[in-house]
């Protein structure tokens, strides 16, 4: 629930959406000097599953590399990806 000064309260018009990495581990999609945390999403609802992500990378492994972007990930944000398959609507028969 929302909460004065705790962010923003959104709601989509197909229903509650689920991080399409929930589960996964990732730590983080962003990691520059000082900061590292989550800033990209990859958002689906309801009729998706998830049958696949694009493994995240540890900080031990960028922190040789001082960080993002470096000669192995050349932007500042982590590559994302999602396979998602989609799922048959009620009452449907599957093919």
């Amino acid at each position: 629930s929302w909460q004065p000064g705790k962010g923003v309260a959104l709601q989509s018009p197909v229903g509650k959406m689920v991080d399409s990495y929930e589960g996964t581990g990732l730590q983080f999609t962003n990691y520059v000097n000082g900061f590292s945390g989550t800033l990209d999403w990859i958002l689906h609802a309801g009729g998706l599953k998830v049958q696949g992500t694009l493994p995240g990378v540890s900080e031990e492994e960028l922190r040789p590399l001082v960080g993002l972007p470096n000669e192995l990930h050349p932007s500042d944000h982590l590559s994302m990806a999602a396979d998602l398959e989609i799922l048959p609507l009620s009452g449907q028969s599957q093919l």
